[in-house]
């Protein structure tokens, strides 16, 4: 058991759940400053920058954005065209962005992920709200100072030599796990998931407003000091575990037990080879051996069937831009308040959902199957969207889209020893950097070369995505079914965990689609003598989020 307390762990979310929220509004932010100097020698557009030029570090342009997105729809050509180079110019920005930090950041969650035993969670806990600060501190920089774009890759390569949230996601699930116990460990997350949503609702809604008040710099304000306040609460509050269970670690525990008895020579004989087979440790849990064919296969299908789940999530990262144009031209208000609104659909409508899937006795493939479905018909009502109340209507169907991403460490624990679970949470965590640091970028850029022709394109590819999912998931449900009960989890006598002594070891969209979670978190179930493909899924419930959630 963890010694971090519930109201500490409540307070680190609130706060990175409220910083979040604001951070996201950069999108908007750029592509104001992308509008406000669009060369032209309209009439309209030189008003437009009179205005706004003046309260620069405010950006307080949204409402004229609006009117000259409204005009666009009439015979306003020439705001059309500053419409269309606006989003041209944020989404090759943005493009740029994610690919300068997507290395570097793909690099440091693996590096963190895997030895965050040896570093201390409280250390790796701290790395992202230091990244995030820095980035929060260059933005402030550029907006004051109308520093030159190249700072924005600057900013955005600080995060990501921090983890960036991935890491900070992997850490706070880690200590949740063990700050529970496995009796009350579902109802536990269940109520950090509500407390998070409602405070995301609550702050999303509200920055909306607050933004056509008085702009975007007083809003990065608080965010840097919401992270200066989260680094002081895990300072305090934060104590590294005394043990830790964990494949790598046990290995190194085995192998000083070894040295305490005279063979010191083992650790001089390591060669390189030995020592880099360490970095790839956590793909040993597809490893054939001792194990039959379905076991493997199992996992390499719920690990491919969430990659393609996250490939179709990442299409939403040019989603912004799609509400900023012609026909919906939705202000800073109307983004905030369709965001709380569907912050709040999901908490309630998902959760429903996951009862009812408990109480006729779904298993996690089954849900999941039904959650692709409900993705690809989400993202093709989006994409034929003319008017704002299909926009709202969505939402009655996307509280159901995304149950792939809690359940895939669900699914994948109930395969795996308790002792492998930390190279799973890894490898996990590593899957969606790299598909979303990648996917972010890429699919930025094809909003860029289609939006003058083709808007809707990468709505189209998020269907195609989640078509695929849902025929690995349909695949998946074959070779489990066909599994004997023993093959459900690896034998003890396979594996042999060891526990080290008691020494402290010093582990974001602009307009993302999925319902809001902030926690890639799940309950870790002991091993039994039941079959665990009948453990309901309520029973292992994991509360993710990245970023925010707009659908």
């Amino acid at each position: 058991m963890s010694n971090v307390s519930n109201c500490a762990i409540a307070l680190i979310l609130c706060l990175h759940t409220t910083s979040n929220c604001v951070i996201s509004t950069v999108g908007q932010y750029i592509y104001a400053y992308y509008l406000q100097i669009y060369p032209t020698s309209s009439n309209t557009t030189q008003n437009l920058t009179k205005i706004i030029i003046p309260s620069y570090h405010r950006l307080n342009v949204v409402n004229s954005v609006l009117k000259s997105c409204l005009d666009n729809t009439t015979s306003n050509s020439s705001n059309g065209n500053a419409q269309l180079w606006a989003q041209e110019q944020s989404a090759d920005l943005f493009f740029h962005i994610n690919l300068w930090n997507s290395c570097p950041l793909i690099i440091m969650t693996y590096i963190l992920g895997l030895y965050t035993p040896k570093l201390g969670r409280r250390f790796v806990l701290i790395m992202p709200m230091l990244g995030a600060t820095g980035q929060l501190a260059i933005w402030l920089s550029i907006i004051y100072f109308h520093l030159a774009d190249y700072w924005w890759y600057i900013a955005s390569l600080i995060m990501s030599l921090s983890g960036s949230t991935y890491v900070l996601n992997f850490v706070m699930n880690l200590i949740i796990t063990d700050n529970t116990k496995e009796d009350n460990r579902s109802s536990r997350f269940v109520f950090y998931e509500a407390l998070t949503t409602t405070v995301s609702a609550g702050v999303t809604c509200g920055i909306g407003y607050y933004i056509n008040w008085r702009g975007f710099a007083d809003l990065y304000w608080l965010s840097l000091g919401l992270q200066i306040l989260s680094i002081i609460i895990v300072i305090v509050f934060v104590k590294n575990p005394s043990h830790i269970i964990d494949e790598h670690t046990s290995l190194l525990s085995s192998s000083s037990s070894i040295q305490n008895n005279g063979e010191i020579e083992i650790k001089e004989s390591r060669s390189l080879r030995t020592k880099c087979k360490n970095y790839f440790i956590i793909f040993k849990i597809f490893s054939f051996k001792n194990r039959s064919y379905r076991k493997p296969t199992s996992l390499l299908l719920i690990l491919f069937a969430y990659m393609f789940y996250l490939l179709a999530y990442s299409t939403y990262a040019s989603f912004l831009w799609y509400l900023l144009d012609a026909p919906f031209c939705w202000s800073s208000e109307s983004i905030g308040n369709y965001m709380a609104l569907s912050s709040i659909a999901c908490a309630i409508l998902s959760l429903l959902g996951m009862k009812f899937f408990t109480y006729i006795g779904a298993n996690d493939m089954m849900i999941c199957l039904f959650s692709h479905l409900c993705f690809a018909l989400s993202s093709l009502w989006i994409a034929f969207a003319k008017y704002n109340w299909q926009l709202y209507a969505g939402l009655l169907i996307s509280p159901y889209a995304d149950y792939q991403n809690p359940l895939t460490i669900s699914m994948l624990s109930k395969l795996l020893e308790p002792h492998e679970l930390n190279n799973a949470f890894t490898l996990v965590a590593e899957v969606t950097t790299i598909i979303t640091s990648f996917g972010d970028s890429i699919f930025n850029w094809i909003y860029e070369e289609t939006v003058g022709n083709f808007r809707n394109f990468t709505l189209l590819l998020a269907v195609g995505f989640s078509i695929i999912s849902f025929i690995l998931t349909i695949c998946l449900i074959g070779v489990t079914r066909r599994m004997p009960p023993n093959e459900n989890r690896v034998s003890l006598t396979e594996s042999k965990p060891l526990i080290l002594p008691s020494i402290n070891h010093n582990i974001t969209h602009t307009g993302d689609i999925i319902c809001p979670s902030l926690l890639y978190s799940t309950t870790l179930s002991h091993p039994s003598n039941q079959n665990s493909s009948q453990i309901n899924s309520i029973d292992n419930t994991i509360i993710t989020k990245d970023d925010f959630v707009i659908l």
